[in-house]
């Protein structure tokens, strides 16, 4: 009888052990995708004082739901401070010389980013207007905590950042999610030609040259409205240029 109890008693102690181990490697899993997020991608457009709310990627040139470290950057920040997170995006109706196949292209692919998102429990708000006056206020009405958004160096999206960070009081981080090895730590200056540039990539590619960790399902829900979006509207809201309306083709 002793030997019997003796048994039962290891095998409870081996199952709490294993669950103990368990649970152990998920969150190890999760400090290790943390660490393994290069902070050498993120620059800091703005800092304040954080506060208590959701996180928001201000997504505009790196228009996807897998490979962004801007989307990755934003997620571990949620999870940091246990906080919902949600991903934005500006229509703007009129940009450069952007065309109707343009436009119809772009939108297909933010649908299927919708998409991808939502089956990660984060939302996707489409916003109609300049970025500028369209960013605040989304962050005013919903709280937002902290800002993210991915690296652009056209003049347009980085006067847009500056105009976004003196309208806003919460800590605004730039990502680059576009290039291998950042933009800014690549070269410090403006380079003579693609031999002088070439050879400070290749001495940074072992240290950028990652994979990409995976956006999980977001433990924290979004705690507000989330309009569905009506794409065929979105289109009919915009004004593309007719210059370019046919530079597109698939001929060759």
């Amino acid at each position: 009888m002793a030997f019997i109890l003796f048994k039962a008693g290891y095998f409870r102690l081996a199952l709490i052990y294993s669950i103990t181990i368990f649970f152990r490697c998920k969150f190890s899993k999760i400090l290790i995708q943390f660490r393994s997020m290069n902070l050498k991608r993120v620059k800091m457009i703005k800092e304040a004082n954080k506060i208590p709310g959701p996180v928001v990627y201000w997504m505009s040139r790196d228009q996807r739901a897998g490979d962004n470290w801007a989307l990755i950057f934003a997620q571990e920040l949620a999870l940091q401070n246990k906080v919902a997170m949600a991903v934005v995006f500006c229509l703007v109706p009129r940009f450069l010389d952007a065309g109707e196949s343009h436009y119809r292209f772009m939108l297909k692919g933010l649908q299927e980013t919708e998409k991808a998102l939502q089956k990660r429990n984060i939302p996707f708000f489409l916003l109609a207007g300049s970025p500028d006056r369209e960013i605040p206020h989304f962050i005013k009405r919903c709280r937002v905590g902290a800002l993210v958004t991915d690296f652009n160096p056209l003049k347009i999206k980085q006067g847009w950042n500056d105009t976004v960070a003196q309208n806003i009081g919460i800590p605004f981080y730039e990502v680059d999610a576009h290039n291998i090895v950042p933009c800014w730590i690549a070269s410090t200056k403006q380079e003579y030609g693609a031999y002088t540039l070439r050879p400070k990539i290749h001495r940074l590619l072992p240290e950028f040259f990652v994979e990409y960790p995976t956006v999980m399902k977001h433990p924290v829900l979004w705690d507000g409205q989330v309009n569905t979006i009506d794409w065929d509207m979105c289109m009919k809201s915009v004004n593309p240029s007719s210059t370019s309306k046919n530079r597109i083709s698939c001929n060759t």
